[in-house]
This record gives C-alpha cells, sequence and structure tokens, in this order.
C-alpha cells in the first residue's frame, strides 16, 4: 500500500490529557476505524506514547503511530493551538518547554477551582482531578465534573456559564508563543501544524494573517481537513494552504467516542494541496 493509499488520522487525544480513551484504547479504535496512519497529540504532553507504542508491539497491530503533541500558545490574546508531528519525544528543549506548560496548567486550574468555589461549586479542584485520571486537569475535566454533579447541562453549556471567556471561572492562560513552539518543534525534529485554523472565531481575514504569522515563523503545514467540516470550509484552507505555500495537514481532533468526531472520520485531502505526509517513509 502506497503512502497516498493510506487513511490518516494525525490529531487525536487521550487521557494523558482531556481525552476519554486511554493510549491503548485509542490505537484499537483506530484499528478498528481502518485509521493505518495514527498521530497522538495529547495537550502540552508526550506522556501517552509510550503505552500506545507498546500496545502496537504486544498486540501485533497493522497501524504506523506518529510521535505528535499539541503546544498550546497565545496570539493576540487567543489560544493557537501548534501541532508538532514526528517529534523526538526525549528532545531536551520540548521536554524543558512542556515542563513550563504543565506547571502553567496546574496554576490554571487551581485558579478556575478557587473562582468556582467563589459561586458555590465546591472542591471543583479535587472532582476534576478523578476525570483526569491521574493526569493534569484541563478545563474540559472542569467541564466533565460540572455536567455530571448537575451544574450545567452539558459540556457546551459548562463553558459558556463557567469556563469560558465571558464564564464565572475563566482564567486567561499564560501559554507560549507561535514562534517559539515551532521553534522547539523543529528543534525536536518535527513538523509544525497549524491546528483547525478555521475554528478561532476568526473572520477570514484575521484568518490569514494568522497563518501569515505562522507561515512567517517557520511554520510547516496547516490542518485542511478536520471533522464536521463543511466542502466550502475544506477549500478555503485548501486555498488557504497553496496561498502560503503550506503543507496540508488532516486529523479528526478525536476527544471522545462519538459519532461525529470519530477517528479517521474526516474528508479526503484535495488534490490541490500537498499532504504532509508526502515525504515520509512509511
Amino acid at each position: 500500500m502506497t503512502n497516498s493509499a493510506y487513511r490518516y488520522d494525525l490529531h487525536s487525544h487521550t487521557t494523558a490529557s482531556d481525552g476519554t480513551l486511554t493510549p491503548s484504547a485509542l490505537i484499537l479504535r483506530a484499528v478498528q476505524n481502518q485509521v493505518n496512519v495514527l498521530a497522538i497529540t495529547d495537550h502540552d504532553t508526550v506522556k501517552g506514547l509510550d503505552e500506545a507504542h507498546q500496545c502496537i508491539k504486544e498486540h501485533d497491530l497493522a497501524i504506523h503511530l506518529i510521535n505528535g503533541v499539541e503546544i498550546s500558545t497565545l496570539w493576540k490574546s487567543t489560544e493557537i493551538h501548534i501541532v508538532g508531528l514526528n517529534i523526538d519525544i526525549h528532545s531536551q528543549i520540548l521536554t524543558e518547554l512542556l515542563i513550563q506548560q504543565e506547571n502553567q496548567r496546574i496554576e490554571r486550574a487551581k485558579a478556575i477551582a478557587y473562582k468556582l468555589s467563589k459561586v458555590s461549586v465546591a472542591d471543583a479542584y479535587e472532582h476534576a482531578q478523578v476525570y483526569a485520571k491521574g493526569d493534569i486537569v484541563s478545563r474540559a475535566h472542569f467541564a466533565r465534573f460540572l455536567v455530571e454533579k448537575g451544574y450545567a447541562k452539558d459540556i457546551k453549556r459548562a463553558f459558556k456559564k463557567y469556563l469560558g471567556k465571558s464564564g464565572y471561572a475563566y482564567v486567561a492562560p499564560q501559554w507560549t508563543t507561535i514562534d517559539n513552539a515551532i521553534e522547539v518543534i523543529h528543534q525536536a525534529k518535527g513538523q509544525a501544524v497549524l491546528a483547525h485554523p478555521s475554528r478561532y472565531d476568526f473572520t477570514t481575514t484575521k484568518m490569514k494573517n494568522l497563518i501569515g504569522y505562522f507561515k512567517q515563523y517557520g511554520g510547516d503545514a496547516i490542518e485542511v481537513s478536520q471533522s464536521r467540516q463543511s466542502i466550502d470550509e475544506l477549500h478555503l484552507l485548501a486555498k488557504c494552504a497553496n496561498e502560503f505555500n503550506l503543507l496540508a495537514s488532516q486529523g479528526s481532533d478525536f476527544h471522545d467516542n462519538v459519532s461525529y468526531l470519530d477517528l479517521g472520520k474526516t474528508q479526503p485531502l484535495p488534490g490541490s494541496v500537498t499532504p504532509i505526509w508526502t515525504d515520509w517513509s512509511l
């Protein structure tokens, strides 16, 4: 089978960050969904990758696992995610950045819990830790707790009422910069991908400004094919990839077992773009 015949999903999450499946369970689901090449890209951590590789080895599975990470950054006060693919997970500079990001996540989670206590949501940090299953607490874990305990009807409302920018318990993040994230990914021998560029609630002009900034600092690719995407959006992102001379990636951004956001459930990349995997040896 040639690279072009593979089914790729280059953006997914496990319980190592805010996903609901363990790394092993994610691998097995990818195989079930006939994904040939999977990147695990947990938020600011690579802790799930060893288990995933071991699962493939133990079960002798026919799937290629790409070492990845999704680094949180700030650009014009907006949180922007940069995916690193084919990274060296033992890179010292990457390890140092992820430790910094992890410490920031811990401080932010504690600050969120404090704000929730002020609106009569007690012991939120401890409850969110249960959903995090021993890993770093994120807003997604707080959201699941808030829904489970009846403070919000669903995840979307939990963010709107409590955790989003207009919510009672919102705490602004203090992430690294886009240019630093790109530099670290490159020093870790990886490729830097601008994640879901059309999902930051930007106008087309501002989205292109973001893509231009990303390109200026050495970014390699943008995600062109995503879950829950119209044909018009797919072709707009393909056009942007070509306009800025960037490679094209695709990924479901899988977090949970829901039909509309499942592994491998993205549209094929348009023939007009150059896939990020063109020169990969699989």
